[in-house]
This record gives structure tokens, sequence and C-alpha cells, in this order.
């Protein structure tokens, strides 16, 4: 087994690391049995290494280091988290704690999988004990296994990682927690590994608006509590409540690593392109009612069916053996039961006409419908499947498709567990249900979703987490459809520009080394979303958003300190100096504070460059710099020789603006139209261009009254136009301090 090396103090490998894990054989024992190729195993290890060594130091005193790790969905973070626990097992970690989800299936669909992938039962290996949540009765085992640690008689080759995998539940946590606060002198001396799947769903703080603490979120911060040395790692496709919670609370994460998928991920930069031909909008009068459900399946039902029947019956062609034939379909409607088991009804009825159908004669009216009717189905497979089987021999299997083919209601209906899916027993799934079917579980070859709902209370992790249908089926992409209603499909498409800025903006953070804690966090958000919900926000943590209609943005905060002034006055200079500055001639006048100054190409990555060093220390005015920088950004990201217009306002005329006792501009700063008719003055914001960005640089006396003394001499002052063609809707929560 590998030992632990300390990082030296003036050698950071990578910045953000603590120390350095070395690589052993169990790290690379989860790769080589997960049979990836060379680039995806590299990858995974690079960064599991840099996910455990930004952790705490093994060889340090105690202490917790908590890291975000943002995946996408269905993209592998289940291989990240048990590369990571492979790596912990070759670093002398005793304890790993995964807090995989809050249902039973998913905690046993969790638990086989690492048992899989770390061999927890390969003979004569006594690498691993697997306990999945654990009772009175393991209390022994735990207490013995971590006695081992401390008995330097040992070789470490003779003492056992405990694996624990435990439910997201209060009575589970607690017996947990309980016992460990009982080896808390043993563990002191060594490090643990807590892996959070599924971190932003019920374990953060849904109080914390009220001042208490929500029983889910207690029992984890009672669990670290009992740790002394740890490292907490919270997994999630969808981090924006774990970014937007209060920086204070137990689950705030101060490091970040963004995972990338391997090459045969399909996500939803693919699914939702302009012109998908995966996705097939619902239309609205086929949306279900739960209120009122229609006598028979709508059309679009129908067609989905046929869709992924074609496409199981085209596999069965190409592959008689093995996994690959399987194949599998979602029908994801609202959370009532009654409309799943009525689902279910029609999805199993339409199955067996569609049996006794194929089964007639084919010179049968009815068989040649539905043979005609497959056949315009498979036309369009065709489209995204050139390599598809000829139909002849499609329909030829298409009585054994729809033969071999299990419907279930994927609920709970009363019992304690949601069903558990033998894959193996079937070639075709159709799964139907809500909840279960939203966040975690694995819809085993997944090619055909329907969802005929709507985004519910908007929030866009929400929206996300259902995205069932994102996941490595590169090998059979031609073969999948997503029937969605417009705004559910809309809504999609709006998360995936946002989850690409937000994934960017995490990067510099990571490659940065600075505390997640410091950074401003900014989003591209439609507003048609909120980021999460609303009751794991604290009030005064609370984000501000923009609704992306383009305009003018003012300076609140005029007075400053003399020191940043002096600063945001170089940041004038610095942006002005070498630009080729002409009298604006859009309105002409002689009047010197109506006369400016403009520089109409200057590189709009020149004018990111001045807002990033632009000092605006009011909450407000940090959040309107930071929303101004990520749609810049993301304008550059489109166009990086874009261009902007620069002011230099009324430069030889003095003028005043009065402030009020916090040094705030209680009214707009930029002067307003003067006069009327012809000539008349048409007010500072008439400056600016139609098709790009316009900076406005204003200097002004500042003063606490109209007529009092000046305060503050030639103040810097900034506003600036995003066109409506370039503006971007944002989301920000101002923190301590922002990247560049």
């Amino acid at each position: 087994m590998a030992t632990v090396d300390v990082l030296p103090d003036d050698e950071p490998p990578v910045p953000g690391m603590n120390w350095i894990p070395l690589l052993g054989e169990q790290a690379e024992g989860v790769l080589e049995r997960a049979k990836i190729d060379d680039i995806a195993r590299t990858k995974t290890l690079n960064s599991a290494w840099q996910i455990l060594g930004k952790g705490v130091n093994p060889a340090g005193t105690e202490g917790s280091e908590a890291g975000l790790v943002v995946g996408y969905v269905q993209s592998g973070k289940t291989l990240s988290f048990t590369t990571v626990i492979g790596l912990a097992r070759d670093n002398r970690f005793p304890l790993v704690i995964v807090v995989a989800g809050t249902k039973t299936n998913l905690l046993t669909q969790s638990a086989d999988r690492l048992s899989n992938d770390l061999d927890v039962d390969a003979d004569g290996d006594d690498a691993w004990r697997l306990i999945n949540n654990p009772t009175d009765d393991d209390m022994q085992t735990i207490k013995k296994t971590i006695e081992d640690w401390s008995d330097d008689e040992l070789e470490d080759d003779e003492r056992s990682t405990l694996l624990i995998t435990v439910l997201k539940q209060q009575d589970h946590l607690g017996r947990l927690s309980s016992f460990l606060g009982t080896l808390a002198s043993q563990l002191a001396n060594f490090p643990v590994l807590v892996i959070d799947d599924e971190a932003d769903q019920a374990g953060l703080n849904a109080k914390v608006r009220s001042g208490k603490e929500s029983t889910i979120y207690r029992c984890l911060k009672e669990l670290r509590s009992v740790l002394p040395k740890h490292t907490y790692l919270l997994y999630t496709a969808t981090p924006q409540a774990p970014l937007l919670i209060n920086i204070n609370s137990a689950l705030s994460p101060s490091f970040v690593q963004v995972l990338e998928p391997g090459e045969g991920y399909v996500g939803g930069a693919e699914f939702f392109k302009d012109g998908s031909p995966y996705i097939k909008v619902i239309p609205a009068e086929e949306v279900l009612d739960d209120q009122n459900l229609p006598p028979e399946p709508p059309p679009s039902l129908v067609k989905a069916m046929r869709f992924f029947f074609i496409g199981l019956a085209a596999t069965l062609v190409t592959n008689q053996t093995g996994a690959k034939r399987r194949r599998s379909m979602m029908v994801h409607p609202s959370r009532i039961r009654d409309v799943h088991r009525t689902l279910q009804h029609w999805v199993e009825d339409t199955v067996s006409t569609w049996l006794e159908i194929i089964d007639l004669n084919p010179s049968d009216p009815d068989r040649q419908q539905l043979v005609s009717d497959f056949q315009a189905t498979w036309e369009d497979a065709r489209t995204t499947m050139p390599s598809i089987a000829p139909f002849d021999e499609v329909i030829k299997k298409m009585k054994r498709a729809l033969r071999r083919t299990q419907v279930i209601e994927f609920n709970t209906n009363g019992r304690i567990r949601t069903p558990e899916i033998k894959w193996r027993n079937a070639d075709g799934w159709i799964l139907i249900g809500g909840q279960a079917l939203d966040r975690g579980f694995t819809v085993d070859s997944l090619t055909v979703t329907y969802m005929p709902r709507g985004i519910g209370t908007g929030n866009a992790d929400a929206v996300q987490q259902r995205a069932r249908f994102f996941g490595y089926k590169r090998a059979y992409l031609g073969l999948c459809r997503v029937y969605l209603e417009t705004a559910t499909r809309d809504a999609f498409q709006k998360y995936v520009q946002h989850e690409q800025i937000m994934r960017a903006e995490l990067e510099k953070v990571a490659s940065s080394g600075i505390s997640l804690r410091e950074w401003t966090r900014q989003f591209v958000l439609s507003p048609t979303l909120k980021p999460c919900r609303t009751s794991v926000i604290s009030v005064g943590e609370e984000y501000v958003r923009t609704r992306g209609n383009g305009g003018w943005s003012e300076q609140r905060e005029a007075k400053l300190t003399e020191d940043l002034r002096g600063e945001n006055v170089k940041a004038f200079d610095d942006l002005l100096d070498g630009l080729e500055l002409e009298w604006d001639d859009s309105y002409v006048s002689e009047n010197d504070a109506q006369r400016h100054q403009i520089a109409i190409d200057v590189p709009l990555r020149r004018v990111a460059e001045f807002l990033a060093s632009y000092n605006l220390p009011d909450p407000r005015d940090t959040a309107m710099l930071t929303s101004l920088y990520v749609t810049i950004g993301a304008i550059l990201d489109a166009n990086p020789e874009a261009r902007a217009s620069v002011y230099r306002m009324r430069p030889e005329a003095s003028s005043s603006r009065t402030i009020n006792a916090d040094g705030l501009l209680p009214r707009g700063f930029m002067q307003g139209r003067t006069g009327s008719g012809q000539g008349a003055y048409p007010g500072d914001r008439f400056f600016h261009s139609a098709d790009r960005v316009s900076v406005q640089l204003h200097r002004y006396d500042l003063a606490y009254s109209t007529n009092g003394p000046c305060v503050a001499s030639d103040a810097p002052l900034l506003s600036v136009h995003v066109p409506r063609s370039l503006a971007l809707p944002t989301v920000v929560q101002p923190t301590v301090a922002s990247l560049p």
C-alpha cells in the first residue's frame, strides 16, 4: 500500500492541493474494472488525485475540509468517487462513509456498484469491509476494524478499510454518529473520507430562514462533528443550492472540482442544440391534466412507444446476446399516482393490442396499417441512425420485442421500498413513475423518454435532475428520443447555457486555488427559472438577478475611500490609454457639459479587464459589476474579437453630484434630458452604440448637500450599456471577493 507524501509548502503541484496522494492498487483496480479507454482513465485518476489532495492532510493535526465535486447528470460521478475511495484506501484511510441518497433503491444501487467496482468480495483480499446501513449488530465490526489501524504489529495489508453506506435518513445517520462518537480518540489519528452523493438533496438546512436546523442537516452536521479529521465531498450535477447556502453552513464547500465526462457521454448541449432531431414536442392539448385525464392515450404517447419498440427490435436484430440488446423507456408524468396507474394501463393495453395485431395474417388490414405505422417510425429512426437494420428484419423482431418488454409502475405504492429492477429479466422495460425517477436512479439503456409535465416550481436544479435521458449513449444515440411539452423543452434549453457558463466559472475557481467561499456566485439563468429552492438560502445571502433585457447599469456608491477612488481613477486612465478618442458628433453642442468623446472600436476583452480591476465594494454594485462581467464573458466566448464603445463624458467640464451620509448616490447620476424640442440635450443615456457594449466614464465632484463643501473631487463614476440583443439573464450572490 502507498504511503502518504506530504505536500512541501513551496512546491504545490496544483493550486489548492494540501498534500500529494500516492497511487496504489485500489485506485488502479477501479479504473481497470471500469473498462474505459486510456484517456478517460487518465482523466478520472487525475481528477480523483486532485480531489483527495485538496482535502484534509492525513499527516496534519485535527481538522476538516469540504469540497464540491460537480459533474453532469448521468456522467459518471459514481466512478469518480469510487476512484477517490480507492485512492483513500491506497493512502491509509481506515474509514470511508458514503451517504447514498434518500431511497433504499438508490442505496442498494450505490452499494452494489461500490462492491463491484472496488471488488470488495475478492478472494483472499481483506482490503474492504462493506456495511450497509449499520445496525447495533455491526458496531463490534466497526470498532475492531478501526482499532486494527492503531495496532503497530499489523501490516497495512492486514488492516481493512471500513466502507459504510448509509441512507440520508435520521435514524440511520443518528445511529452511526452516536457510535462513531465513542471512537473519537482512535479516529483522531486517522483521516476519514465522507462522500455525500446527490449532495444538493435533503441534506441542506431547509429551516435556515427561521433560524432553526432541519433534521437531515442536523444529522449530517453531527456526523461531521464526531470525525476529528475528515474530508467531506459533496457530489452533485446541480450545485446551485450548495453554492448559494450561507458560507458559515456546516455543509458549505471550500474547494471545487469540475468533472469532465468521457467521449461517449451525451448531455444537454447535444440533446438541446438548435434543430435537435432528438427532441419531440408534446402538443399542449396532449399534456396530461391530473384532474381530467382523457379516456385514451394521447397520440404523442403512442408515437413515443412506437419509436421505442422500433429501436428495441432493431437492437435485437444486431445484438442477439448480451446486455447490449436491452432498451428502456421512461414515462415521467406528474407525481400523482392515479396518473401513473392510468398510464400503465394505457401502455399495457397498447402493447397487448399490438401483439394481437402483429400476429394476424399479413393481408389483414389492421396488421398492414400497424406495419405501415412502424415503417414510418423506422424512417424517422433512420434519419439519426443510418446504420439501423433493414425494416424487413426489424419488423420480424417486433413480436419478440413486444412480448419481452415489462411495464412497471416505478413507485412505492405504499410499499416500504421502491421496486428494484432485475434488468436481465427482460429485453425491454417501460418505467412509469414520478419522483422515484427524478434523480440518482440510473435507467439501464434508456432510449425514449416521455415527459408530459411542466417545470413545476421552476427550480433549475430540479428541472435538470429529471434529465435521466442523458448519459453514455453515443453508440445508440440515433435510437434516442425525448418527448417534452414546450415549456419544459424551453427550460432545458435555457439550462444548458446556464450550466456551461456556471461550470466555466467553477473551473476558474478550481484552477486558481482560491477558496470557494471567496468567490462571487455568478450564473446566467433564464428569468423563468430559479437556481434552487429558496428555503436553503438564508436571508442576507439572497442572490440578485437581472432579467436579461439589457440597458444601463450605474454605479451607486460614489465616495468610496481615497485609496479606492485613486485605484479607480487609474483604472479609467489605463482603459483610455492609447484609445483614439474623437468628439462624438451624434449630438452637437457648444456647451462643454454636453460634449463627449468616444472611441468606437475598443476590444471588448480590454473592457472586461477594466471591469475586473474596478473597485465597487457596495454589494449591489458588486452584483451589478459581476453580472456585467458574466455577460461580457459570454459575448467573448461567442466572439473573441467583439468590440465595444468607450465614452469619456464631458472631459472639459466640471460637474458635481450630491451623495448621502453613506456615500451613496440617492438617485442615478447620469444627466437627463434638458429642455424640449429640436436641439435639446437628449440626456446621457442617448450616448451608446446599438450593437455593442458601451462604457461611459464620468468624473464628478461630490458633496453631501447641494451647496455644501466638496468631500471628494473628480470622483470616477461608471455606467455601462448592454444592447438587448447581447444581454443575458444573470444570478449573482456577492461574497467577500470576486474571481477576476
